[in-house]
C-alpha cells in the first residue's frame, strides 16, 4: 500500500474511489453521484485559497486502486501566541479492504506530515458505528473524550 497526496493531476484517482464507496454503502453516501459536478468542484476547491490548510490523502493497494482516504484541516488560532492544530474531518476504507491497515497507514502518514509542519496533536469527531468505534479505540496513545458538542446550521 501506498499514500499520496490528492492534486488536480491524481484526481481521478479520488473519483474512481468515491463512485465506489457510494455503491459498497448506498446508506453512508446519500444521493446522485455526479461524476463531473464532482470533478469540477473538487478541482475548484484545489485551487481555491479558502481550502489551502486542508489536504487530502489517498490509499493505494499497490495496483492503481484507491482504498481509502483521510481528509484534515489544519487549523490556526491566535490562542497562546499562534497555535496549530490538525482536525481530521474524514477517514474512510473501502469496506472489502477494512482491518488490512490501510487506515492506520493513513493515520501514520498524516502523523508524520503534521509533525513535519511542528504540530503535536489532532483531533477528529468520532463516527459512531461499532466498527468504526473498535478502530478510534484501538488507536495507540489515544484519547477518547466523551464531550458535547455545539452545532449550529446556519440559514
Amino acid at each position: 500500500m501506498n499514500i499520496v497526496m490528492l492534486t488536480s493531476e491524481n484526481l481521478d484517482m479520488l473519483v474512481k474511489f468515491e463512485r465506489e464507496a457510494r455503491i459498497s454503502e448506498p446508506d453512508i453516501f446519500i444521493g446522485d453521484f455526479d461524476v463531473d459536478k464532482f470533478k469540477e468542484e473538487t478541482l475548484t476547491a484545489l485551487k481555491n485559497p479558502v481550502f489551502s490548510s486542508s489536504r487530502c490523502m489517498l490509499c493505494n493497494d499497490g495496483e492503481n486502486k484507491t482504498i481509502g482516504r483521510i481528509d484534515f484541516s489544519i487549523v490556526s488560532s491566535f490562542s497562546f501566541g499562534g497555535n496549530l492544530q490538525v482536525y481530521v474531518d474524514w477517514i474512510y476504507v473501502l469496506k472489502e479492504f477494512r482491518h488490512q491497515g490501510a487506515a492506520r497507514l493513513l493515520f501514520s502518514h498524516m502523523e508524520s506530515y503534521i509533525e513535519n509542519m511542528g504540530i503535536f496533536e489532532y483531533f477528529l469527531l468520532t463516527a459512531e458505528n461499532d466498527e468504526a468505534q473498535r478502530f478510534y479505540h484501538s488507536v495507540e496513545a489515544a484519547e477518547i473524550k466523551k464531550s458535547e458538542i455545539l452545532r449550529k446550521y446556519l440559514t
